[in-house]
């Protein structure tokens, strides 16, 4: 699931999670967040969750986890729980932070879900065995990292940088649908965030951190804010001007801000949006191909069905025969 949608208590328990209803009139099939989730296993070695979901009711997860070495960025909100009897507590109401843990053994991650809870995640999970391999070849140079990863179950806090907070926001909106090329988008970033936060636990700092750079915090919330106007507006006659005039910033500005963060253009992101609003509405409304055209902003359905199979890899009327 990565577009945004409700999801219910049977998709999460898909992703293999078990609920426990914090109230009897929860039912499976009913709404219990909406947003963004999604949870990809790659070929080469990760898993990449991502999360930008607000709860619809209250909650008790829980699943198995295995033995895993995870890094997280949480962009917003806040994630409590245990991994078996530790608790942890991922605080980012103020600001985005990071976190790392190890798990040596497979445990039991129980969390409560909260109605109202908003939260926005990245999470980045490889296999504890090759993480251990690649550390025992390294010797003594590693030793923190080793010690940290054989410890049980591990967590240790760091503060991303503004490029790996970029690449979050990058992996929770993905600046393509095509499924080769979003694979190995996801995988590059993914692969940056892990080892910056491994970097953390060896005493090394990420690059470019200099004090007269732009704050990280102050970029990531503009971006955002770019964004989500957009989203909320993405089916008006929206222009560059329109958003300058409506957020109190220059189009150059708002083009430097928007591309650092999510690596795309804002008109590539409205374009992809106005498609992906297309689609659902084939999907789940039933809309011809004519009318999504419309609702895409194309005066041709030939020029629409192109765009279309250049973004998700089919053709319009095959995903309105899903």
């Amino acid at each position: 699931m990565t577009r945004k949608e409700t999801i219910s208590a049977c998709q999460i328990e898909q992703l293999g999670s078990e609920l426990t209803p914090a109230h009897e009139d929860l039912v499976r099939h009913r709404p219990l967040m909406c947003g963004r989730l999604s949870n990809d296993n790659y070929q080469s070695f990760m898993n990449i969750h991502t999360t930008n979901t607000v709860a619809m009711r209250d909650a008790a997860v829980s699943n198995a986890v295995g033995a895993s070495v995870t890094v997280a960025i949480v962009l917003k909100g806040r994630v409590c729980g245990t991994f078996k009897d530790v608790p942890f507590d991922f605080d980012a109401r103020e600001q985005p932070v990071g976190f790392v843990w190890a798990l040596s053994q497979p445990v039991l991650l129980s969390r409560q879900i909260n109605r109202g809870e908003d939260v926005s995640k990245v999470m980045v999970s490889v296999k504890f065995d090759w993480v251990r391999h690649r550390v025992e070849t390294g010797g003594e140079q590693y030793r923190a990292i080793s010690d940290f990863i054989h410890a049980g179950i591990a967590i240790h806090q760091w503060q991303p940088s503004r490029r790996a907070i970029a690449l979050a926001d990058q992996l929770l909106y993905p600046h393509t649908e095509d499924p080769l090329f979003r694979d190995l988008y996801a995988e590059s970033r993914g692969l940056e965030i892990f080892a910056e936060a491994l970097g953390s636990l060896h005493g090394e700092r990420a690059d470019g951190e200099a004090g007269h750079e732009p704050d990280p915090l102050d970029q990531h919330c503009k971006a955002q804010e770019i964004r989500d106007y957009v989203t909320c507006h993405i089916l008006d006659d929206l222009t560059l001007t329109d958003l300058s005039l409506s957020l109190g910033m220059s189009i150059a500005n708002l083009q430097r801000v928007f591309k650092n963060a999510y690596g795309t253009t804002i008109k590539d992101f409205m374009r992809e949006s106005r498609l992906i609003a297309a689609r659902d509405a084939m999907e789940k409304d039933g809309l011809t191909i004519g009318q999504a055209a419309w609702l895409a902003g194309y005066s041709s359905p030939a020029n629409f069905a192109t765009a279309f199979k250049r973004v998700f890899g089919i053709s319009p009327s095959d995903a309105r025969d899903r």
